[in-house]
């Protein structure tokens, strides 16, 4: 039985953070069937985890998930 209805949904995620030569790197995926904070959640270990020999851990790494448009 699910708790909370209504909060899954599609998201648009954009990751934005630096790599270890201070140059600025943007991703972009689309969740399926989220929360918003799972969105974001997924998102950060995503980039953690595929970029993690080259991404600056000094700097703060800027998740933003917004409500996908269907087309």
């Amino acid at each position: 039985m699910m708790l909370f209805f209504g909060n899954h949904g599609d998201y648009e995620v954009t990751c934005k953070f630096l790599n270890k030569e201070g140059q600025r790197i943007a991703k972009k995926r689309v969740c399926h069937n989220v929360s918003k904070k799972e969105a974001r959640d997924g998102m950060r270990d995503y980039i953690t985890n595929r970029f993690s020999d080259t991404i600056d851990v000094a700097q703060p790494i800027r998740v933003v998930a917004k409500p996908a448009v269907s087309k």
